[in-house]
């Protein structure tokens, strides 16, 4: 034997040794990184054969597949791309790729592949019906062709440039109409595009469809004639009740008041379906409720909705006889309300909270019923009865064979190494799809496995999904607990007012970004962060860094510090000021502060911060709770505000 077989010998036994999890952990380490190399590589030039021939066992090998089709499709053969889609039919791949093949072929006018591709597609967008309208053309499907290109041409917005080669010539058939340019010209006046609308004045082709278009760009333009002159419009008129409804909106950016009495004026006149008069007089009523109208404009509320048929208008009635605190018409008008609306937390709390300053009997009965119910009028319900607060928790924990069972998928095989990359988007795809032959108990131990992976948002999202509303582990997890105790104590503000305040923003997800372009777990926007973080010498040499959980966390509690001191620690107002803006809550204050606190809360103009800072005082009394800290919904000083104790 050589000198080097023990040595070789001795490397195999110690090898044999190392434990299966150990050496699968090393492969898949190994294996993600040549992923990650020939992706980027991807871009420039395609992988060699050896080299996916190594991935070949890795879950995200089809995406790897899928690049290198979607890069060459116009050169790839048709059997390839079948094979492709036959084999990830259970994956996101398979849409995306379909969507690419049909739009491809449909573009070439190869209707052979376009029609079985457009046939396998649920729902496909503009560009494909297009497609679709094109090959019906094309196949002497005409009638067809023509009803396509109609329902697609008259909208209130432009359309792909792929759809004009249906358009064309149906706008040069006899098959067009004056009348399909009308309803386009309303269509885009109604959507707020007037130029689309004078770029199809082109096809009117009737003195009557003429005269309506001008009408029509008038009151667009100057909805107060039509106060004015009330001739202008005539029950006789083809489309009064949309020329109507489009002035009304028009004119209430201008002038609330007038709009409404417009509307009043002539809706009955009109030919206007009750469904959307409905619609229409809720709006303006909860528009102009939440101005905080005087006494004298309320009447505008009654000549809306008479009979209190309109269920948000009525609530924004009662919200403003609260700001009256007249308790004697809140508490008949909450009666009023649909019995199933009677029945919510909020109004049987306001209902107990008027009958207890009418002297009403029940009411401390009705509080008590609240105290059993996690909910922020749950929670204020308790605090006033000093009771504790119910969580009503039902905790879920599923076996471990029953989370090995899906974690063993090749869907969440997928999820895996895709939240490994923070591939949130696709991991996000693929649990939409995974999830949708599911029962709810099976999308509950799905969602269970995905916070063991430290994916807590979608955990939050599958407890939602299926229901499972009293699984405090699952809804209300505390991640970065560390963090957030160390950041907020350097700011002097609670831990788990901080958490609350995250689990609302983001529901912990560190990529989130909101469509006006908040960033990570505690949502800020890059103005904000900037100037906290050179109001308290924290780095931040990039926006980038807001994704990164300690530098969030670090901003966050520092701007949500800045928002305690300047509210005076009131945690309601602070934390309407971190949603919406402390100059709307200044603002609000000086209106309203006098207001008893409840009142003031229920009263918030934007729906969105109503709910935002309800959630948060709430989701801080049940992350106390669960850790068994001492807690109080409000503090002293706060509850003393409230309106049972003024």
């Amino acid at each position: 034997m050589s000198a080097l077989r023990p040595q070789l010998l001795s490397i195999c036994l110690l090898s044999a040794s190392l434990p299966t999890a150990l050496l699968a952990a090393e492969t898949e380490s190994s294996q993600r990184q040549l992923f990650v190399t020939l992706n980027q590589q991807l871009a420039d030039q395609p992988p060699q054969a050896e080299q996916l021939e190594q991935l070949k066992a890795y879950p995200l090998y089809p995406y790897l597949e899928y690049r290198l089709l979607r890069n060459n499709l116009s050169s790839t053969p048709a059997e390839q791309v079948h094979a492709f889609l036959e084999h990830n039919r259970d994956t996101p791949l398979y849409g995306r790729l379909l969507f690419a093949w049909a739009k491809l072929q449909g573009e070439n006018g190869n209707w052979q592949e376009f029609i079985p591709a457009w046939s396998s597609i649920t729902r496909p967008d503009t560009e494909l019906q297009c497609l679709h309208a094109r090959f019906l053309l094309s196949n002497e499907q005409q009638a067809d062709a023509w009803d396509a290109a109609r329902s697609l041409w008259s909208v209130g917005y432009s359309q792909p440039n792929v759809c004009d080669a249906v358009f064309t010539p149906w706008l040069a058939s006899d098959n067009f109409r004056s009348e399909d340019a009308l309803q386009r010209h309303l269509a885009a006046l109604e959507n707020g595009r007037p130029s689309l609308a004078s770029y199809v004045e082109r096809f009117l082709t009737t003195d009557q469809h003429k005269q309506e278009a001008a009408l029509a760009k008038r009151l667009y333009s100057a909805p107060e004639d039509l106060w004015k002159d009330a001739s202008l419009l005539s029950p006789k008129q083809t489309h009064n009740g949309r020329l109507l409804e489009m002035s009304v909106r028009r004119l209430a950016r201008k002038d609330l008041n007038t709009a409404i009495q417009l509307w009043i004026r002539e809706r009955d006149r009109m030919d206007v379906a009750q469904g959307d008069a409905d619609a229409l007089s809720e709006y303006l009523g909860v528009w102009l409720s939440k101005r905080f109208p005087a006494k004298g404009q309320r009447t505008l509320l009654s000549q809306l909705d008479p009979e209190y048929r309109l269920a948000r208008l009525t609530e924004w009635r009662i919200r403003l006889l609260l700001v009256d605190q007249n308790w004697q018409q809140a508490h008949d008008l909450i009666q009023r309300l649909p019995e199933e609306l009677q029945q919510d937390d909020r109004w049987l709390y306001w209902k107990a909270i008027a009958g207890n300053h009418l002297g009403l009997p029940n009411s401390q009965a009705t509080l008590n019923q609240l105290t059993g119910e996690r909910s922020f009028y749950g929670f204020m319900a308790a605090q006033i009865l000093n009771q504790g607060y119910q969580l009503n928790d039902t905790p879920h924990a599923p076996p471990a064979e029953a989370l090995s069972a899906v974690a063993a998928q090749p869907a969440f095989q997928r999820i895996h190494e895709l939240l490994a990359l923070e591939r949130y988007g696709d991991a996000r795809s693929e649990w939409n799809l995974a999830i949708k032959g599911m029962t709810a108990d099976q999308v509950m131990t799905a969602s269970h496995l995905m916070q063991q992976w430290g994916w807590h948002h979608q955990g939050i999202r599958g407890a939602i999904s299926s229901k499972r509303w009293d699984d405090m582990e699952l809804r209300f997890p505390k991640p970065h607990l560390d963090l957030f105790q160390r950041h907020a104590q350097a700011q002097n503000i609670d831990p788990y007012w901080a958490l609350a305040v995250t689990r609302q923003e983001s529901a912990f997800w560190k990529g989130a970004r909101s469509h006006v372009g908040a960033r990570g777990l505690m949502q800020l926007m890059p103005a904000t962060a900037k100037a906290t973080a050179r109001r308290h010498g924290i780095a931040l040499p990039n926006l980038d860094r807001l994704s990164t959980p300690d530098v969030n966390i670090q901003l966050g509690t520092a701007y949500l510090g800045e928002m305690a001191m300047q509210f005076d620690n009131n945690q309601a107002y602070a934390s309407a000021a971190y949603n919406a803006g402390p100059h709307r809550v200044t603002r609000w204050l000086k209106q309203r502060g006098e207001l008893p606190l409840d009142v003031w809360i229920e009263t918030i103009p934007f729906d969105e911060t109503r709910q935002y800072v309800q959630n948060v005082l709430t989701f801080r009394v049940i992350y106390k709770t669960r850790s068994e800290q001492q807690v109080a919904l409000f503090s002293q000083q706060e509850f003393s505000q409230l309106a049972l104790n003024r």
